[in-house]
């Protein structure tokens, strides 16, 4: 079965798509080196989203491939085979106002809304994610884009990762690695993630108590994660209605085949819960400055992934993605560091 991936970097489910048995078309921003490992074909996004739905349509037909759309096209209308939750869903659940109205008529507890004049406010994009554009006390040029304004609360970001199958299956709860200073990351931008959330047995089942009530208000369907801050109790944040950015550190951790397991509850199946087997996790390098890159040698080392192409890359560009396992969350990030240092020294020893 042929599968068109569509985003704005599918390393990450393309790989789970290949090791799952797929053939693997991608539809991408980022065409990194080592996304050409998991694709028979891939095709650079090169045009606004008028652009890529009539690319997906096109392709779809041509190729007989099923989509699954992933980072940023999640909410993409295309005349095509979803494999995952529908489009106009997805676009509900992305406009952070109407998410939270709707928890907000259930009595699920997310940060208050505030106006933008108040202190102690985070500013974020309406619709997005990622933490992208995300400001603690500060409001940046706003353009023609919509933001929203929320109480700050102080604590854990992190996440469950859920497919929704015959039922809600939760699979993983994840620590959310956010505007990590030591991959260069600001504010509360994502650069990764451990898993799993080193949390006590009763927080963890209420993250996950808290997800499935959250998920069972919209109609998904396959991989999904519900994000969260665990202070005195868990915040929900946002549904995240596609495959995570904690895929490869869950696969890891449980050693399975997430986009197996999308593909059974895309089918309706009941899904089987494992528990971890080690701590493992993803973090995502950004450019400290200005940098040029030959990833020549790069390719297939099992530590690194989202290899760039040999190229000069500007400051605050993401990377690479570092993956390590361990023992412990201290473990997985002292690898982590460790083949930071490594990356840095091979990319200064390999100038082009």
């Amino acid at each position: 079965m042929r599968i068109l991936i569509v985003g704005t970097n599918v390393r990450n489910v393309a790989e789970s798509a290949k090791k799952a048995g797929y053939k693997v078309i991608a539809l991408t921003k980022f065409v990194d080196e080592d996304l050409r490992l998991y694709s028979c074909k891939i095709i650079k996004i090169n045009g606004d989203r008028k652009w890529v739905k009539k690319k997906v349509e096109e392709i779809s037909e041509e190729e007989d491939a099923a989509v699954i759309l992933s980072t940023g096209y999640e909410d993409l209308n295309v005349k095509a085979e979803v494999l995952g939750t529908n489009p106009d869903e997805a676009a509900r659940i992305r406009d952070k106002l109407k998410f939270y109205r709707i928890l907000e008529n259930t009595g699920i507890q997310f940060p208050e809304i505030l106006k933008e004049n108040e202190e102690g406010i985070v500013c974020k994009p309406r619709v997005g994610g990622g933490g992208e554009r995300t400001f603690l006390n500060r409001i940046p040029d706003l353009g023609k884009r919509e933001f929203i304004f929320q109480k700050y609360i102080h604590g854990i970001p992190c996440s469950v990762s859920l497919i929704a199958g015959r039922e809600i299956t939760p699979i993983a709860v994840n620590e959310i690695l956010a505007g990590w200073k030591e991959m260069n990351a600001k504010h509360f931008r994502y650069s990764g993630n451990i898993t799993p959330l080193g949390v006590k047995g009763e927080e963890r089942r209420e993250l996950i108590k808290k997800a499935v009530e959250t998920a069972d208000l919209f109609d998904l369907k396959g991989s999904f994660g519900v994000d969260f801050i665990l202070a005195d109790k868990p915040y929900v944040l946002e549904i995240n209605p596609r495959f995570q950015g904690s895929l490869d550190g869950v696969e890891w951790s449980y050693d399975i085949n997430l986009f197996r397991l999308h593909m059974q509850g895309v089918e309706g199946k009941s899904i089987e819960i494992k528990k971890p087997e080690c701590f493992a996790g993803r973090a995502i390098l950004f450019a400290e400055r200005d940098v040029e890159i030959n990833s020549s040698n790069l390719t297939g080392n099992p530590f690194f992934a989202d290899i760039p192409p040999s190229g000069s890359y500007k400051r605050d560009e993401p990377l690479i993605s570092i993956l390590a396992s361990g023992h412990s969350r201290e473990d997985v990030s002292r690898k982590i560091l460790e083949r930071k240092y490594r990356f840095i020294d091979y990319i200064s020893k390999n100038k082009n």
